[in-house]
């Protein structure tokens, strides 16, 4: 049964309520224009990316923007069941290697949406894959308080249906989805939005064209999802089916398989290194992230904010004991990987302008500035406007007694917007994930790239090398040189 639904239309000024029925009638032509399917295989092509990252494309593995290339799916298919609801889609990819490595091997991309995770009072971060497909969000608008207007776009009019599924936001905000159905009963573009650590309130969009009969049934042969204006995932249907009668065996389980972050939790002790004249390590273990914080006359300057929200509030809390009075006025960033920018909230709400390379500038102002109604973090909090100061091959902070140098690696694959920094009074150089191996064996192709970049910039004369991926024992420029076959 469908529940109350209400048209708005806005006309003049004038805003005129028509009958639910009327809106029912809008939701039954939507699904009878895609023949009134209760499940979907779509086969053919894909590319996706993970989210703020890039690699692992078997034609071009260096990675050029924030999420260019993006990695290819063969044998790709996607199937949506309404009756469940269940969601599952997979293919054949490559996968990359480890510590910034762009090594990469065959794998498989799997994603499902179960039963429970596809109820609308689960996590809405968990089940929207499932309801922004055109035939997830009819179903979604059909069992909801659903509400219509017409709007136009790019001179287009749609009918426009917009829903919240039961589950809120952290904040207690509602969450959104609207759907944009075409005067030809097709629905081109559904879009909402999620609550995300750096882009705030994420605008997710996914748009259908090329809409084509499959023999009685109709499927877009385009399909292209955003997230916060980036590009996210993109299919090329070849093939599609409607009302499989072998639909529960084409919906596997997802395969076993642990997850979870670092510094969930704040079970963890700050350590302090002095690494003389006013530079200090930062670091919570092995296996954790490391910041380094430098002590200027009138400011502090932070180095990285990875790991998590709880790890870098645990160091804001020890500069500021250290510190006292002293502002964090900088906050430099490796690179843009969603580990290395973890934490950038929690520093950015006090005020601090991220410094990163170029390359990155675009993507943290419009992400950190991003409005956060659906989030409850310090940023949303103590909303402000965040800075983001961009370097380019080379940028020196000081104050006459302290100086740090900042320096783009260029050309590496892991990224193109790496910046280390080097310290030339202290002999030391901090980097992202230029991550070291075992003693004798040689280093990925990441640390290759490092030592030729670093020789061409004249940045050789230091002693300690220190790793945001915190090392087990101090690393030296010996043992980075010996990894790179110098």
């Amino acid at each position: 049964m469908f529940k109350k639904l209400v048209l708005v239309i806005f006309t003049a000024g004038i805003v005129n309520q028509v009958s639910a029925q009327i809106v029912e009638d809008v939701i039954a032509d939507a699904i009878s224009a895609l023949g009134n399917a209760q499940s979907v295989l779509l086969t053919g092509s894909a590319k996706y990316v993970a989210f703020q990252q890039c690699g692992a494309n078997g034609a071009d593995r260096r990675c050029e923007g924030t999420h260019d290339p993006m990695r290819v799916i063969t044998d790709y298919e996607r199937v949506v069941d309404l009756n469940s609801p269940a969601m599952r889609h997979q293919g054949n990819t490559m996968n990359i290697g480890p510590g910034g490595s762009t090594t990469i091997s065959p794998g498989t991309f799997f994603q499902s949406i179960t039963s429970d995770q596809a109820d609308l009072s689960s996590s809405w971060g968990g089940s929207i894959e499932f309801y922004i497909t055109p035939w997830g969000f009819l179903k979604g608008a059909s069992v909801s308080e659903t509400t219509s207007n017409r709007r136009t776009i790019n001179g287009k009019t749609y009918t426009v249906l917009s829903w919240s599924p039961d589950v809120t936001a952290p904040s207690g905000a509602n969450y959104v989805v609207n759907g944009y159905i075409n005067d030809e009963n097709l629905l081109e573009r559904v879009e909402t939005w999620l609550e995300d650590n750096i882009m705030g309130d994420m605008h997710i969009v996914a748009s259908y064209s090329g809409w084509r009969d499959f023999g009685g049934f109709i499927a877009p042969t385009a399909i292209e999802q955003t997230r916060g204006g980036w590009p996210f995932f993109e299919v090329a249907v070849v093939n599609a089916q409607a009302n499989m009668s072998d639909v529960a065996s084409l919906l596997p389980a997802p395969e076993s398989g642990g997850g979870g972050g670092f510094g969930g939790g704040r079970d963890f002790t700050v350590a302090v290194e002095d690494l003389g004249n006013d530079l200090y390590r930062f670091n919570t273990g092995p296996g954790g992230y490391d910041s380094l914080i430098y002590e200027f006359e009138d400011h502090i300057m932070m180095f990285e904010a990875g790991a998590s929200h709880e790890v870098v509030a645990a160091y804001l809390e020890e500069i500021h004991r250290m510190f006292p009075g002293k502002p964090i006025r900088y906050i430099m960033n490796t690179h843009p990987h969603s580990d290395h920018t973890a934490g950038l909230p929690v520093v950015v709400a006090e005020g601090a302008t991220v410094i990163t390379h170029e390359n990155n500038r675009e993507f943290f102002e419009r992400a950190l500035n991003t409005p956060r109604t659906l989030l409850n973090d310090a940023l949303a909090r103590n909303p402000q406007k965040v800075w983001v100061e961009g370097t380019g091959t080379k940028a020196a902070y000081t104050d006459g007694d302290h100086t740090v140098e900042l320096y783009h690696i260029y050309p590496a694959p892991h990224s193109n917007g790496l910046l280390v920094a080097f310290f030339p009074e202290e002999r030391v150089l901090f980097q992202g994930d230029f991550s070291l191996p075992q003693p004798g064996e040689r280093g990925n192709d990441h640390v290759q790239a490092l030592v030729p970049a670093l020789i061409k910039l004249g940045v050789t004369e230091f002693d300690r090398y220190i790793n945001v991926h915190a090392s087990a024992e101090p690393q030296t420029k010996d043992q980075l040189w010996a990894a790179a076959g110098r």
